[in-house]
């Protein structure tokens, strides 16, 4: 097989990456925003922290500036639907909560709600946030994690056969996993 070239940025080699629903508070609408994010991922384990990259040109940038903290919302295949119209509209026009009839459910540690349809739901405090290019990397230290009952293993991976989750492929595509694409290879030992 041969190799071409393509330029940086013209071909989501950094795909399928699981989507997240990012939730903040919006103090002066007094409602919530919800906006989906791809480019979203763990970044360490002690502290537990996750990151969530942000268009400087968003709402939920601005958002995310004034409230200091964030919810993470991972919806199952079901919502996929859901998750891909909440990134076409701004909640600078558009109450999203209203528009697309969420059902929310409270935070225990942090003033934004997060989705009732997520299969598990983080609480999360800006700890630091840096500028790339065009986007701005929110470091959020995880304060509290509320997952669904048998959604998870007892070693903490997603029971795939029982919650497929939404995964982002780019270019408005959408897929997911399920048991049969699932393989448990052993691990090697030094």
């Amino acid at each position: 097989m041969d190799f071409k070239s393509l330029q940086p940025g013209a071909a989501y080699f950094y795909y399928p990456r699981p989507l997240c629903v990012v939730g903040v508070w919006d103090s002066k609408r007094e409602r919530a925003n919800f906006v989906p994010v791809a480019w979203a991922g763990p970044l360490a384990s002690r502290p537990p922290l996750f990151g969530v990259s942000i268009s400087p040109k968003t709402h939920s940038h601005q958002l995310l500036l004034q409230a200091g903290e964030f919810s993470l919302s991972f919806l199952p295949w079901q919502d996929v639907e859901l998750v891909a119209k909440l990134g076409t509209v701004s909640g600078r026009d558009v109450d999203k909560v209203a528009a697309f009839a969420l059902e929310l459910a409270e935070s225990e540690v942090i003033t934004a709600p997060f989705l009732a349809n997520a299969y598990v739901a983080a609480e999360c405090k800006v700890s630091e946030r840096h500028s790339f290019g065009d986007q701005t990397l929110f470091v959020g230290e995880i304060l509290r994690v509320a997952a669904r009952d048998a959604v998870f293993a007892p070693d903490g991976t997603l029971r795939v056969e029982a919650m497929a989750p939404v995964l982002y492929l780019g270019a408005n595509r959408y897929l997911t996993v399920d048991a049969k694409t699932l393989v448990t290879l052993p691990v090697a030992e030094d």
